[in-house]
């Protein structure tokens, strides 16, 4: 973690205005064409929500912005994000999981599969495996739902900055696998231009 000199900052102005919101988060709802990454994943057998949550958290880190966060009201920068995802139960329920960010997906992959297998086999959100931790995306899968629009729970005592990423059910559309996105995140560390250039990378990985 790197405090950031709000002095020499060119987001100076748009931090000290965008601050000061009760709501600060703004966000977007998408689509994402996956049809080549879930023929590769069904061709390799491969996890198709390891690869696009792998393939996202790639493009998350190519973006300066989105690794900013707000400690002890200050700006800093980490050097990766980290993804903390929701996980589903049998019972209907979910918990929280902790992933390292690695550029390996093999390494991420098989992390993720461990970290699925002790969410499904404990109870309750598993709320300390986010003590410490605000170098994360928070990560959400609505498969249920092609969703047009999303909106959070907001704890408005939590100014930490994290974003916030959720998938939803993945559709066809003239012979295209396509996938509903959302992306929230706070203005005074992020603006839309740094969400579309998230999107177009995080677009080519799927497409490569």
């Amino acid at each position: 973690m790197k405090i950031i000199d709000i002095e020499d900052w060119k987001r100076k102005e748009h931090f000290e205005f965008f601050s000061t919101f009760d709501d600060p988060m703004f966000g977007i709802v998408t689509e994402i064409d996956c049809t080549a990454a879930y023929k590769f994943t069904k061709e390799k057998n491969l996890s198709f929500f390891a690869y696009y949550m792998h393939k996202s958290l790639l493009a998350v880190n190519k973006i300066e912005e989105l690794k900013y966060r707000i400690v002890d009201g200050l700006p800093v920068i980490y050097e990766e994000i980290h993804a903390s995802a929701t996980i589903g139960r049998d019972d209907g329920t979910f918990g929280f999981s902790f992933v390292a960010f690695n550029h390996d997906f093999a390494i991420f992959s098989e992390s993720l599969k461990q970290e699925i297998t002790i969410v499904q086999n404990s109870s309750g959100l598993r709320l300390y495996v986010d003590e410490g931790h605000i170098d994360t995306i928070y990560y959400s899968t609505l498969p249920w739902s092609a969703f047009t629009g999303l909106t959070h729970p907001r704890d408005f005592n939590n100014k930490s900055g994290i974003p916030k990423i959720t998938f939803g059910k993945l559709f066809s559309r003239e012979e295209k696998k396509l996938m509903p996105i959302s992306i929230h995140a706070h203005h005074a560390l992020v603006d839309g231009l740094h969400i579309a250039n998230f999107l177009e990378i995080f677009q080519t990985m799927l497409d490569e």
